[in-house]
């Protein structure tokens, strides 16, 4: 499966920070920049995406209409264009501090929605601003933030946390942009706050384009242990080890099949796990006692420099309770997990949505064991004939395969027609559609995982679409089967084994 590469943002307050702050205008002539923003800016020369996210509350107060704000951020963006710098997308919130809109800073709903809409990597993206909120918005989803004390910004410098990086103008706040890569700023950031908490034998939840995992050192068998204590997990249950580089195999497995190279170096990093024999040294409650280990490397950008920063292996399940859902954004975790975790990295809703496939390299042919975020058909397509048919196990020999998770608290039934529905008279029931319900029935609540029929889209809404569903306290979710080709048996497989038993 090819995925898109993700690219950096900067998300730039727009008052106080790219233009001189003079009140609620309403017109172009009373745009004033700073005299560095645009030169400032033209040095990314397209390294990163540009973003203008502001507060307009003056809509709010009544004072300003939304035609007013949207002439200036035309005029603005306008202005950049014919000097050469691209604003990807302009957001603003219409709304005063006081009335609890899901938009006002420091919430990051527009960065999220901007890292959705245009695949960016958030852990390698900044915020700069004139504000503490700009930089709390940064924090809050594993990006860096930069004040400036431009604007408002020597009126607020008190009230900054410690350690935050403060910039004089537009210009030094791109120099600090430019020189992101030196070691220094890679360990002072969240990241390297998380491989910290890693080397001391902590946990943390991390994204993936899978699932948000639940990782602790591989080889701290104390801190492993703690990660089964947290989710309630069974120890009879494996664990995938999550690695950087290919080359750190040779620390976990003993031999690497022939296959299983031409998968790597297809598949990897990605949502592609393989069950291999280990080595001794890998210790047995990451493999439930087993000689074999599942191991992967993610595409995620703060996975992989959680994992690097760390400098081990790092051992991770899915961040939830064991047997629920399986997180796809950091409040998911939270819902699920709250303060057990030492700390949550916010990467934004994870790319594919459900987890990894896992083969198994233990038999004369490669076995598959759990369908996942790379298709049959594409594995077949690089190493020939699979095994799909499952093996009987008093347990089981990687993660997810027991036969009731990824479960809500609300039962799904999966096999139903229209007739069944006079059953169910007097209940509030909910509809997990693949696409549009084409139903001329009235459910209380419906989901779409994808309107136009596309399996990774499907996918990547599975597990969100059923938490909403779940929160909604409906009696019955009735669910839609899916076509089993591609992205499309991995959707069935969680929902047989969500609506296992009568569900």
């Amino acid at each position: 499966m090819a995925f898109t590469s993700r690219r950096p943002a900067i998300f730039l307050d727009r008052d106080g920070t790219l233009i001189e702050d003079r009140g609620y205008i309403r017109l172009p002539s009373e745009v004033v920049f700073y005299k560095d923003t645009i030169t400032s800016l033209q040095r990314l020369n397209g390294r990163y995406l540009l973003f203008i996210v502001t507060n307009q509350s003056g809509i709010g107060l009544g004072i300003l209409k939304h035609e007013d704000v949207e002439r200036i951020n035309n005029h603005i963006v306008k202005i950049f264009a014919q000097e050469g710098v691209t604003i990807s997308a302009v957001y603003y919130c219409p709304h005063m501090r006081d009335q609890g809109c899901e938009c006002i800073k420091p919430t990051p709903y527009f960065i999220l929605k901007a890292a959705q809409e245009f695949h960016l990597d958030l852990s390698r993206s900044f915020a700069i601003g004139d504000h503490p909120h700009d930089v709390e918005m940064a924090k809050n989803v594993g990006a860096q933030g930069i004040y400036l004390v431009t604007g408002h910004g020597q009126q607020h410098l008190h009230e900054l946390p410690s350690g935050v990086s403060v910039a004089g103008n537009m210009e030094e706040a791109i120099d600090m942009v430019l020189n992101r890569d030196s070691p220094s700023q890679k360990k002072t950031g969240i990241i390297g706050q998380a491989a910290e908490i890693i080397k001391r034998g902590g946990i943390v939840a991390f994204p993936t384009e899978t699932v948000y995992g639940l990782g602790a050192n591989a080889f701290n068998p104390l801190a492993v242990a703690r990660i089964f204590e947290v989710k309630k997990r069974p120890y009879f249950d494996p664990l995938i080890i999550h690695i950087a580089r290919p080359a750190d195999l040779e620390k976990i497995v003993l031999n690497i099949p022939s296959k299983a190279k031409k998968l790597i170096d297809r598949f990897w990093p990605g949502p592609l796990t393989l069950v291999l024999p280990k080595r001794q040294e890998v210790p047995d409650i990451v493999t439930a006692g087993l000689p074999t280990v599942a191991v992967r490397i993610p595409s995620h950008s703060i996975a992989l420099e959680l994992i690097e920063l760390a400098g081990c292996p790092i051992a991770a399940p899915s961040a939830n309770l064991f047997g629920y859902l399986s997180p796809t954004t950091a409040q998911h975790v939270r819902e699920q997990l709250g303060d057990e975790v030492d700390l949550i990295l916010d990467g934004g809703p994870c790319e594919v949505g459900v987890e990894s496939t896992i083969l198994s390299f233990l038999e004369k042919r490669p076995r598959l064991l759990r369908p996942g975020g790379v298709s049959l058909e594409e594995v077949e397509s690089i190493i020939g004939k699979v095994e799909i048919d499952p093996v009987k196990e008093e347990r089981p020999s990687a993660p997810g395969m027991l036969a009731r998770h990824y479960a809500p608290r609300t039962p799904i039934v999966l096999e139903w027609s229209d007739k069944d529905l006079r059953s169910y008279e007097g209940k509030k029931i909910g509809l997990l559609a693949f696409q549009e319900p084409v139903h001329c029935l009235k459910f209380d609540h419906a989901e779409v995982l994808s309107k136009k029929g596309d399996f990774r889209e499907a996918a990547a809404n599975l597990f969100a679409a059923i938490r909403r569903l779940d929160a909604m306290k409906v009696d019955l979710i009735l669910a839609e089967p899916v076509p089993e080709v591609g992205l499309g048996r991995a959707i069935m497989d969680r929902l047989r084994r969500a609506s296992h038993k009568g569900r």
